[in-house]
């Protein structure tokens, strides 16, 4: 069995039964119905009904979401856990990942995350100033390509030093 570890606490035994916040995810669900029923609506009055379906698509999943969040809600603790709720037991882990890695430093994963970060800025920022003057469609690919790394440097920074 996986030893205890104080700075990384399990809420289940991911990914089989991995747990989230429901209240949160409910509220997401309400805010993205919210969001599509005013697309629909304006899509609508701007005579653009391919777009009002594609949103109203959108609200729908939304909806299905909201509905799925708010039944696990009412079944009670096991679908939303709290304070009193203890964690499933940890999976164990296989002992031959190979040669353990040394943690990378806080500094390091400052200056990765930075230099992540600092590469997203200057795509969009060429993206739009120079890139687009020549060729908008691959400004919007930079400007694609800027909005994937962000979560991934976020990932970096939290790494917390381990390689889990």
């Amino acid at each position: 069995m996986a030893k205890f570890d104080p700075r990384r606490i399990r809420s289940g035994d991911e990914p089989m039964h991995a747990r989230s916040p429901l209240r949160m995810r409910l509220t997401m669900a309400l805010i993205g119905l919210a969001s599509a029923i005013g697309g629909v609506v304006f899509f609508l009055t701007q005579h653009a009904p391919g777009w009002a379906v594609g949103v109203g698509v959108i609200g729908l999943l939304a909806l299905v979401d909201a509905i799925v969040v708010a039944r696990h809600i009412r079944q009670g603790p096991h679908y939303q856990p709290g304070r009193d709720i203890p964690p499933y037991r940890p999976v164990e882990e296989p002992e031959d990942f190979g040669p353990a890695r040394p943690p990378l430093s806080q500094r390091t994963r400052e200056q990765v995350y930075l230099t992540m970060m600092g590469t997203c800025l200057v795509l969009v920022i060429l993206a739009w100033t120079v890139v687009r003057l020549f060729s908008p469609g691959l400004a919007v690919g930079m400007s694609v390509v800027a909005a994937f790394i962000p979560p991934f440097a976020v990932m970096v920074a939290n790494s917390r030093g381990r390689n889990w």
